[in-house]
């Protein structure tokens, strides 16, 4: 989903990388730049279409002036392998359009409350936290 600028390359070369790496054909969405840290990540999931999950994600990371980069895009979950489609990066926002966004996304999706998860990373002390926390739900940042 994300991937810290020091720890992980910019781009898929086509192999896994030495540091533990981006999986072959895995999209880098967000890097982490110095001073920039995780902010939140919303999930909504739609109900399952045969074997094909559908899920909404919303991931934004905080730059250092405290202003929001989005990214949104929808995951297609199939026998253990997800696609990217839809994205759209929005470079620059503050906290309270971004607040709106979501707001605008849960009141007009047609999935219950339960469907729509926030994961709130912006209480952890450091990025390592933060990673540890998205590991411990099991999405790869």
């Amino acid at each position: 989903m994300a991937q810290e600028k020091q720890d992980r390359p910019a781009a898929d070369n086509g192999s896994e990388s030495r540091s533990g790496g981006i999986p072959r054909g895995e999209m880098v969405l967000m890097h982490l730049g110095p001073g920039e840290r995780f902010y939140k990540f919303y999930i909504l999931s739609e109900p399952r279409q045969d074997s094909v999950r559908v899920e909404h994600r919303i991931i934004t990371k905080e730059h250092a002036d405290g202003s929001l980069e989005m990214v949104s895009y929808n995951a297609w979950l199939t026998d253990g392998q997800s696609e990217k489609r839809d994205v759209i990066r929005v470079p620059s926002l503050s906290k309270a359009l971004f607040e709106q966004i979501v707001e605008r996304v849960r009141t007009q999706s047609a999935v219950p409350d339960e469907a729509f998860r926030e994961i709130d990373l912006s209480r952890c002390q450091s990025v390592k936290d933060q990673l540890d926390v998205l590991a411990r739900l099991g999405l790869n940042a």
